[in-house]
């Protein structure tokens, strides 16, 4: 499948509530994890892929929390929810609870390779 195929059926299935795209090579040897407006604009329509598949906050939450255990948590904060994250440093960082967030978090977890 090229990139110009995935997106036609990316804007033509995508609900509103999906913000992520999960995306594999042919060779099914690499998964990434993008925002699905970065990768729209990053994708060249004649890239080759293997696949794809829209994911919404849940679902990265659930990639992410299970990368993360016990070191995050989602909680309200002045009526926000946010994300506690205690990284590597072991400080804690409290962060909006937001796409681009969750990506940020998985992509320092995984030092940008996700292994499914």
């Amino acid at each position: 499948m090229t990139g110009g195929e995935m997106m036609k059926i990316i804007r033509e299935k995508k609900t509103a509530e999906q913000c992520f795209i999960k995306w594999w090579r042919k060779e099914e040897d690499f998964i990434d994890f993008d925002l699905i407006e970065r990768f729209e604009s990053n994708v060249g329509k004649d890239e080759e892929f293997g696949g794809f598949e829209l994911i919404d906050m849940q679902q990265m939450w659930d990639h992410v929390k299970e990368l993360c255990g016990d070191r995050i948590s989602k909680t309200l904060k002045d009526g926000e929810e946010v994300v506690q994250w205690t990284r590597g440093d072991k400080k804690p960082h409290s962060l909006p609870y937001k796409p681009k967030t969750l990506l940020d978090i998985l992509d320092f977890e995984t030092k940008g390779n996700y292994v499914d």
